[in-house]
């Protein structure tokens, strides 16, 4: 950093343990935001044009005084993911958002078997020729206000009424009835992703105990079958709760 001020060729450093050899980082030069972030992508850097990124300091924003605008019902769900870098118990200091979706990187194999990961995005569909999108990405960072700053430096604009930004780059559902069927549609979908999980951690557990060791082999490749279907199950929900 040269006299204390951040540069748009400058990489900010986000939280990791002192143990980790590849360092996540964010680099915002040559009017691109480039996100290093080897738990997830490996050595794929993740660039993203400035002009597309807003960004607020979180650690920054005051408490919200009064009336606020309600929230608007979007045509479809956001997805902005906290790609945490320490632990998932942490807490997000800086928000990115982007003017539309953005494809994300292929995602390493052991990120999405992680089970303390909750991402909506997975091993297949980065990879699929349609690829996995986000509207946004939450990140902890060393130092919120620089790598703020080193953003804004590059291009980017600054996320002062997440609410009114939401109106301007995103579909907004204005009809009631649409908007109650929506939100009917998006709770039958996560109660069905929340039905998915419970059975298929129970049937994991309870039905290989339930198979003698040396008893027939039809009982696991139903089981296997079963969990399948579970699997197929949070996904259709998935798609509903969108």
């Amino acid at each position: 950093m040269r006299d204390g001020a951040p540069g748009p060729d400058e990489s900010t450093g986000l939280k990791a343990y002192w143990f980790v050899i590849r360092k996540p980082r964010v680099v915002c030069d040559g009017g691109a935001v480039r996100m290093m972030l080897p738990g997830y992508f490996g050595g794929r850097a993740w660039a993203i044009p400035a002009r597309h990124v807003a960004v607020q300091d979180l650690s920054a924003t005051p408490p919200a005084e009064g009336a606020q605008e309600p929230q608007p019902v979007l045509a479809r769900e956001l997805a902005v993911p906290y790609l945490f870098t320490t632990g998932p118990m942490t807490r997000p200091n800086l928000l990115l958002m982007f003017t539309e979706p953005q494809r994300v990187p292929p995602l390493r194999l052991d990120a999405a078997l992680a089970p303390n990961t909750d991402l909506p995005f997975g091993y297949r569909s980065t990879r699929s020729e349609k690829g996995a999108r986000v509207d946004g990405v939450l990140l902890r960072a060393d130092n919120p206000a620089a790598l703020r700053q080193s953003v804004l430096t590059a291009g980017g604009s600054s996320l002062d009424d997440p609410v009114g930004w939401l109106y301007e780059h995103r579909e907004v559902v204005a009809d009631v009835m649409e908007q109650a069927s929506l939100a009917r549609r998006r709770r039958v979908g996560r109660c069905i992703q929340l039905a998915a999980m419970i059975l298929f951690v129970a049937t994991s557990i309870g039905v290989p105990r339930l198979v003698a060791d040396d008893g027939p082999w039809w009982p696991v490749f139903l089981l296997l079958a079963v969990l399948a279907g579970l699997f197929g199950l949070g996904a259709f929900g998935r798609r509903l709760a969108r």
